[in-house]
């Protein structure tokens, strides 16, 4: 819970930072109240993805006093890697949206040649706003680090009830944000589901750069429809 609160609010502060600087074009699309609805929707659905193991592994390990100790280490290792991805996914778009009117994916990501000129290039020509954003998502991080109070997360062995409730109501509720509805049979939320204007770059805004990510990166794999 505190991974998701975390993630929705962060995210949300950040697309209303995107809102006031595209405040003019956003409010002539008519669709300022929709950014944020639809934004919630992708936050979500990017929740769901990064806690679906999180629930799986941790409700099986926990059960255990011998798996215990693992699943500590696990859940607390995805927790952390989950939110050092949502920051630097958010980290690196501005550049990209400034330069080309769009969040990265997986795409746009491959067709940076050196990356390390690109990141030179950041750093020279934004250099002030690259070190308060560094400087934000270390203090963030070592923030939830210890509000994660790994000390305590798991001391004790679940019971075989709660584990195995566990087990099957994090996953579905994992699935749930990521379709974003209760119809899995329907195809599942996609950066294309946040058409609000014919203005690319409001409707990048509605996105979070992870999900779109991530959803790039799996795509692919998935059948015709999904």
């Amino acid at each position: 819970m505190l991974f998701l609160f975390t993630v929705i609010f962060l995210l949300t502060m950040i697309r209303a930072a995107y809102v006031l600087w595209q405040f003019p074009t956003a409010l002539e699309s008519g669709a300022l109240l929709e950014i944020f609805i639809m934004g919630l929707r992708y936050d979500l659905a990017l929740a769901g993805i990064l806690l679906l193991p999180v629930g799986l592994l941790g409700s099986l390990l926990g059960m255990f006093n011998i798996t215990r100790g693992l699943g500590k280490f696990i859940v607390a290792t995805l927790l952390i890697l989950g939110m050092l991805f949502v920051l630097l996914s958010e980290l690196i778009t501005p550049y990209f949206l400034i330069g080309q009117n769009v969040r990265p994916d997986l795409l746009v990501l491959s067709s940076v040649t050196d990356p390390i000129k690109m990141l030179a290039d950041l750093w020279s020509a934004y250099m002030i706003p690259a070190v308060i954003g560094v400087v934000l998502t270390v203090l963030i991080m070592i923030a939830y680090i210890a509000r994660l109070e790994t000390d305590r997360l798991m001391r004790y062995r679940f019971s075989r009830l709660s584990a195995l409730l566990l087990f099957i109501v994090a996953p579905l509720a994992c699935v749930f944000a990521i379709y974003s509805g209760i119809y899995p049979m329907h195809a599942a939320l996609s950066p294309t589901t946040g058409l609000l204007s014919t203005e690319t770059v409001i409707n990048e805004i509605a996105l979070n750069t992870g999900y779109k990510t991530l959803y790039s990166m799996v795509q692919p794999l998935l059948p015709n429809g999904l």
